[in-house]
């Protein structure tokens, strides 16, 4: 199925917003069943940051293509990762292990001081890739996952990635299997629950252009847990309204 008829099966799904199942309704209780249990498909996360500055920041994006024809139009670059231009994972670059990677922030977070300072600010404690993502007027991530879906892993532990909108037109949808399409607007910030098949089309004459940060909030896990659990609230209220 291509990301056309991948659109056009799920567009008209609903994402519901479930009610915590438990009684115990901690943080990291919460946390947990969002990203790992509840079968959501995204999160919005409540933080807000300086989206003018962070478009006139992304002006300086010096975009490679990324993963080749599989996705046409999508393109990336790092501010903080292997080097600029190496967008995809490690084992693409001749290392045997990631413990042999040393991510850094790269030449062009200089240039992007404002995004900089937010991802140090915000409650991850280690980075991999911190990537701007360029879709193309036209352009297309095909359907698929980026984990299993009956993965064991424990995102809260792996890392969320987080995926936060810049520049988003109209007439570009990102859509996930049996949820129907993320709503995203520019400056909104989202988690995406990567284990679901997810797609990307760009049916605008304008480029769109996000950044999606992979960490892990080590040391700063109850920081993670309240806002995670925080945003899922204040989204499970919007949704009864």
């Amino acid at each position: 199925m291509n990301a056309q008829e991948f659109y056009n099966h799920n567009k008209n799904c609903i994402q519901i917003v479930p009610q915590f199942p438990g009684d115990i309704n901690n943080d990291e209780a919460v946390t947990n069943w969002v990203i790992n249990q509840s079968g959501m498909g995204w999160l919005e996360l409540d933080v807000e940051f300086d989206l003018e500055l962070w478009k006139q920041e992304s002006d300086h994006a010096r975009f490679v293509n990324h993963r080749g024809d599989i996705h046409p139009g999508w393109n990336s670059c790092c501010i903080h990762g292997i080097e600029v231009d190496k967008t995809t994972n490690w084992d693409q670059y001749g290392y045997a292990n990631e413990d042999e990677v040393e991510y850094k922030w790269t030449e062009l977070s200089e240039l992007t001081p404002s995004i900089k300072k937010f991802w140090q600010q915000f409650p991850y404690e280690t980075y991999k890739r911190i990537r701007f993502m360029e879709l193309e007027p036209g352009g297309v991530i095909s359907p698929h996952n980026d984990l299993p879906p009956n993965s064991t892993v424990d995102l809260t532990h792996y890392g969320v990635p987080i995926n936060v909108a810049i520049i988003h037109p109209e007439d570009c949808h990102m859509t996930l299997e049996g949820q129907g399409v993320v709503p995203w607007q520019e400056g909104k910030m989202f988690m995406i629950n990567i284990r679901n098949t997810h797609s990307v089309i760009n049916n605008s004459k304008q480029s769109r252009i996000h950044l999606i940060a992979h960490g892990s909030p080590g040391n700063r896990k109850q920081e993670f847990l309240k806002l995670v659990a925080d945003s899922y609230r204040k989204a499970y209220e919007h949704s009864k309204i």
